[in-house]
């Protein structure tokens, strides 16, 4: 079975016997290492390589049928803090390569590179070189070399110079098929042109959508202003008409509501409450020895002095009364309505009945007179609210 390398191999040499098929299949991403991104022309296509100390690599043995499978055991597997995020790469059945970086590391690298802004993908240095078998030697003196099927950089003491090869000649070799991470995985909150064309185009239809609801509410009303016009052209009426006839409207319904609390009044009035009178008690009547003094006295036409007072009525003198006169006091001792008030919607009662029983049969009365009245009894008061 041909391995990864093989199949690029493969591939590779077709298109360079065939150049038709380069166009789809070996029309490869240019490839720009992070720490040469200075040195290098780049462009929109331009796919940046980080290096491997930019993230953790572990080569595992996984019973998982894909690499998404595969990922999942990622974070117990590094054991690193909730920041990291993961990758997962499949070489072989059951064998992957996994890695971890911490996008908020690696996003402070990649902002202070020249050119950044035009980077839209990113890939890991373990996806482009795992598969060369020669050292590469770096700008900075280092060297690529692949370790137990991981990519590490290495001093140059560690490596066979004479067998190495150069970055530029591996980042210029074409690498159909490969797996790569959007920046935005790496930079959330980066402004970058897909995001800037994402925003624009949802503003436009926003835009689009209120222009459309605004002309449609314009016809709308166009439509009923005409109308309004053609019915008064029809019934001959002035242009007030309309406007007079929605104020007799609201008129006639206060005029009804009106109307139903004074027959909710009738119909209270016609309750059984009656109100007890209990007359006053009779008021002594003052003594009136008679006296030459008529100091504080008020003499009525027809009396005399040292006389009692007498009332003239119809020309005939009435029972000699005290000049202190009595007042008669109503009081309601028995049954009545305390209170009455009407709070726009309906008419509140409170009854003392000052008896359980006249309590009971008064409210029994009122539930047959009105259907929806609520009554809450307390002893011998009943609150009552009627609609």
């Amino acid at each position: 079975m041909l391995n990864f390398f093989n199949t690029t191999e493969f591939i590779e040499s077709l298109c360079t016997k065939y150049p038709v098929l380069r166009r789809f299949f070996c029309d490869a991403a240019p490839l720009v290492y992070a720490n040469t991104l200075s040195l290098t022309p780049i462009s929109k296509e331009t796919v940046l390589v980080l290096s491997p100390n930019d993230y953790w690599a572990l080569a595992v043995n996984l019973n998982a049928k894909s690499a998404k499978e595969a990922v999942k055991y990622a974070p117990a597997l590094f054991d690193l803090s909730d920041q990291y995020r993961y990758e997962a790469q499949k070489i072989e059945e059951n064998n992957y390569i996994l890695i971890a970086y911490n996008p908020d590391e690696i996003s402070k690298k990649l902002l202070s590179l020249s050119h950044f802004s035009l980077i839209q993908k990113v890939t890991f240095a373990q996806w482009v070189f795992a598969q060369e078998p020669r050292p590469i030697h770096l700008p900075n003196g280092k060297y690529l070399t692949t370790i137990e099927k991981i990519v590490i950089e290495m001093d140059a003491s560690y490596i066979n110079a004479p067998s190495s090869i150069e970055l530029d000649e591996v980042l210029a070799h074409p690498r159909p098929f490969l797996k790569t991470v959007s920046i935005e995985g790496f930079i959330p909150a980066a402004l970058t042109q897909k995001t800037l064309k994402t925003t624009l185009f949802i503003l436009l239809l926003l835009l689009g959508n209120l222009v459309t609801q605004t002309l449609f509410s314009y016809q709308e009303s166009a439509k009923f202003n005409e109308k309004m016009t053609e019915i008064r052209k029809a019934s001959k009426l002035p242009v007030t008409s309309i406007e007079r006839e929605a104020i007799l409207g609201t008129l006639k319904s206060k005029e009804t509501k009106q109307l139903h609390v004074r027959k909710v009044c009738k119909e209270v009035a016609d309750l059984p409450v009656e109100a007890k009178i209990i007359p006053p008690p009779s008021m002594p009547v003052a003594s009136t020895a008679p006296s030459s003094s008529v100091e504080g006295i008020i003499l009525i036409p027809g009396s005399k002095p040292g006389e009692a007072n007498r009332l003239l009525v119809e020309n005939n003198a009435s029972a000699a009364i005290s000049s202190v006169a009595a007042v008669e006091i109503i009081s309601f001792q028995g049954e009545g309505i305390q209170e009455l008030n009407y709070d726009g919607n309906s008419i509140n009662l409170t009854i003392d009945t000052r008896d359980s029983s006249a309590a009971e049969k008064l409210k029994n009365a009122i539930t047959k007179q009105f259907n929806h009245a609520q009554i809450n009894s307390h002893n011998t008061q009943l609150e009552v609210r009627l609609k």
